[in-house]
């Protein structure tokens, strides 16, 4: 398993009282989250602590619950077999949270990204402190049972642009907000470790980790709905830009001179390829005189025409509603390509509301990706579906805290580089609260044993 980060600058190591024994710790569940079934021996090896120091931190893993022994390690040679080691993975859980403007989707997450319990809440209100009120809602029922200390933090996919250094909502447009200080405005009402992050960037994350992308270090993940946008990872990092708002395909220029975007650009991708465009151009086509099962199923009243029932429609054969998934696939992939000759991934994940019978959108997508791409960038990419649909943000904003927890010593520390007092407490309940030496001297002493 590997590390996807945003990028963090690493603050100055000698302004830090964390301790010496807290960093070899951390590299030693670095090592067990990133090769579960890891033995003592294998962890020496790895990390390149003394046999005592592992041992000594192993077991004082153990003791608290974090790490657990799971059989001996693979072994053909003749002797005694290791133990294998791996994490406890509800020693600690996340929230991970996908706002979307109508709906609170929020999850409980352990430590191996591992969804334990789903909560869908309806969003009457989308205002931030209304929002603030669901999630808070959505934690107390989501930990009912549990101690408060196992919750390490609570990562949120939010639909907008978000400046991942100042952790604010700098415009969401969808939802009407604008310079919103959201993880501040909710760290407030729930004193853990809080990080927001743009909600398809969130998405391109879970399916980093835990999805369709888990064996690619370069990704583009593209998400259809009534809109269209992407995340970017290049070399297992997210990329988001000089400020955050990387990853619009949605208002990539696809036809000059095409309808008009709500942007204010005219022939922008989520005006030809989105579920709302296929909607659109679907009541044209009724409209200009085909003859589509589209009629029947609105009873004659187009304006109530929904993606689903295009999809329902392609089910049973409909030639509108088949030539117009067809046709909104053909753009997206035109876009695609484009973007696969610049960026040059190994994976493309299309995670699309349009779920039809034998993958027409995507088998759409794959033939003009095919057709237009260079060859030598079309040769290193495979453009496969979402494998966490619904789940994918949720999933991926909780990966933001899991990853801070065991990221050295990056996620110990606030945007100013003094050490986050909620992520310490956290490592606090794992390591213990006794720690005094400090990191004056860190690049001398850290990895003796």
């Amino acid at each position: 398993m590997r590390v996807a980060t945003t990028e963090p600058d690493s603050p100055p190591l000698s302004d830090s009282p964390i301790a010496i024994r807290e960093i070899n710790q951390l590299r030693i569940l670095n090592a067990l989250r990133s090769q579960p079934g890891l033995s003592r021996a294998a962890l020496v090896r790895q990390t390149g602590l003394g046999k005592a120091t592992v041992s000594t931190i192993v077991a004082g893993f153990i003791a608290r619950g974090l790490v657990r022994e799971e059989g001996p390690e693979v072994q053909h040679a003749a002797g005694r077999r290791p133990t294998r080691l791996e994490l406890n993975g509800e020693a600690f859980v996340v929230i991970g949270v996908e706002l979307t403007g109508y709906e609170c989707i929020a999850a409980l997450i352990d430590l191996r990204g591992r969804p334990l319990r789903v909560l869908h809440r309806p969003m009457p209100e989308s205002s931030p402190q209304s929002s603030v009120d669901t999630i808070v809602a959505a934690i107390s029922h989501l930990m009912a049972g549990r101690d408060d200390a196992q919750l390490a933090g609570v990562g949120v996919g939010i639909p907008g642009v978000v400046d991942a250094q100042a952790q604010r909502v700098v415009l969401a447009q969808n939802i009407g907000w604008v310079d919103v200080p959201f993880a501040r405005l909710l760290q407030d009402r729930i004193s853990k470790r809080v990080s927001i992050i743009n909600r398809t960037n969130a998405d391109a994350l879970g399916e980093y980790w835990h999805g369709s992308g888990q064996a690619a270090d370069s990704m583009i993940y593209v998400s259809v709905g009534m809109g269209i946008g992407a995340g970017i990872i290049i070399g297992g990092k997210l990329h988001q830009g000089a400020n955050g708002s990387a990853g619009e395909i949605g208002h990539v220029t696809v036809v000059p001179n095409g309808p008009r975007c709500a942007c204010g650009n005219t022939g922008c991708l989520e005006t030809l390829a989105s579920t709302s465009a296929m909607v659109v151009r679907a009541k044209q086509r009724i409209k200009e005189g085909e003859r589509s099962v589209l009629d029947t199923l609105t009873g004659g009243n187009l304006e109530i025409m929904t993606g689903s029932m295009i999809t329902d429609a392609a089910r049973q054969g409909d030639e509108v509603a088949v030539a117009v998934i067809q046709e909104a696939g053909n753009y997206l992939g035109v876009a695609l390509a484009n973007a696969i000759n610049l960026l040059n991934p190994r994976l493309v994940v299309v995670d699309s509301e349009m779920r039809d019978p034998g993958d027409l959108f995507l088998e759409s997508v794959r033939k003009a990706v095919n057709h237009r791409a260079f060859s030598l960038a079309l040769a290193a990419v495979e453009v496969v579906p979402s494998r966490l649909e619904h789940l994918a943000a949720a999933i991926g904003a909780s990966t933001l805290i899991i990853d801070q927890l065991f990221s050295s010593i990056d996620g110990l520390f606030d945007s100013a580089g003094h050490v986050d007092d909620a992520m310490h407490s956290a490592l606090n309940a794992v390591f213990g609260d006794d720690s005094s030496d400090s990191l004056d001297s860190l690049q001398n002493r850290v990895g003796s044993s």
